[in-house]
C-alpha cells in the first residue's frame, strides 16, 4: 500500500503528509475518533504511537503522552485491535505501527505480526532496532506482508544510509535533527542539501521528521522530501485542547491543523 501511495503522489508532484498520534492519550476511544478526523482532513499516512515507559528517542511532549496512555490502559494489542475497527468503518489510509521493540517482544513478535496483518496494519517502525539487529524483526514482518520502516539520522554516513534503506521497505524515516522529538522553530541549516544527498542514496522514498511544527516548515520540507512527518506539535495541540475545551473542540482543532499542513504538500 505504501509503495502504491508514493507512486501516486510522485505523479501528482506532491509529498505525503504523515501524522504521528500518541495512541491512548488520554484514552483509546478518543484516539479512534482522532485517527478518523486526521484522515478526513488530509493526512496520507498515520503513525500509531505505542506507549512505552522509557521512550528514549522522544522529548517531553511524547514522553508525557506515553505516560498518560499507559495510565489509560492502552497497549500494543488494543491499538492493533483499534485498527480493525477503523478498517471496518472504511478508513483506507496506510497505518504504521510506531513502537519500541520492548512492547513487541513482551507481547510476542510472531503474535503481534500476525495480528497486525489480520487487523489491517501496513507497516512497523521499530525505533530502537538498528540495522545490525533488524533481522529478528524482518523474520516476522516479511511473511506477514508488513513493511519495515528504517530510520536514519543526520549523523548517519551516506554509505550506511544506502544499506539501511536497502534493508527496509515502505519509506525511509530521516530524522532531521540530532536529539529527541519535539517542536522546533526552524529546520536545521543545510537541511535541503542534506536531504537531497539522502534521497540520492536511498532506494526508498524519504520522509523527514522530528521538529516540524508549522505549515511554513512543512512547506519547506515538502520541497525536498517525499513525505513530511508531524508529531509533537500535533500531540500537544490535541491534548491541550482536549483538556481545556473537551473532545469535540480537540477534534476540530486537530482537523484544522492537519488541513493547514496538507495544503502545503503540493510542490
Amino acid at each position: 500500500m505504501l509503495k502504491e501511495l508514493f507512486e501516486k503522489l510522485s505523479k501528482e508532484n506532491r509529498a505525503a503528509l504523515v501524522t504521528f498520534i500518541s495512541c491512548g492519550d488520554p484514552n483509546l476511544a478518543f484516539t479512534e475518533k482522532l485517527v478518523k478526523r486526521v484522515c478526513e482532513s488530509g493526512s496520507d499516512i498515520v503513525e500509531l504511537g505505542v506507549p512505552f515507559s522509557d521512550p528514549m528517542a522522544d522529548g517531553p511532549t511524547i514522553q508525557a503522552a506515553s505516560l498518560r496512555a499507559l495510565r489509560s490502559g492502552t497497549n500494543i494489542v488494543s491499538i492493533i485491535e483499534m485498527v480493525a475497527r477503523l478498517r471496518k468503518d472504511g478508513v483506507k489510509n496506510p497505518f504504521v505501527l510506531f513502537s519500541y521493540y520492548n512492547p513487541i517482544f513482551v507481547a510476542g513478535k510472531e503474535r503481534i505480526a500476525k495480528l497486525s496483518k489480520e487487523c489491517g496494519v501496513n507497516a512497523w517502525l521499530v525505533v530502537d532496532a538498528p540495522l545490525e539487529e533488524s533481522a529478528e524483526i524482518l523474520e516476522v514482518t516479511k511473511p506477514n506482508g508488513l513493511d519495515f520502516i528504517p530510520l536514519a539520522a543526520p549523523t548517519t554516513p551516506l554509505e550506511r544510509i544506502a544499506k539501511i534503506a536497502a534493508n527496509g521497505s515502505g519509506f525511509l524515516y530521516y530524522i532531521t535533527v540530532s536529539g529527541v522529538t519535539g517542536a522546533r522553530k526552524a529546520l536545521p541549516a543545510h537541511f535541503a542539501e542534506r536531504l537531497r544527498e539522502v534521497r540520492k542514496v536511498s532506494s526508498l522514498p524519504v520522509a523527514a521528521g522530528f521538529g516540524i511544527s508549522t505549515p511554513e516548515m512543512a512547506r519547506s520540507a515538502a520541497l525536498d522530501a517525499d513525505a513530511v512527518v508531524v508529531g509533537s506539535r500535533f500531540v500537544d495541540l490535541a491534548h491541550k485542547t482536549y483538556m481545556e475545551q473537551g473532545e469535540d473542540a480537540a477534534l476540530d482543532a486537530a482537523g484544522e491543523f492537519i488541513s493547514s499542513l496538507a495544503s502545503q504538500m503540493q510542490r
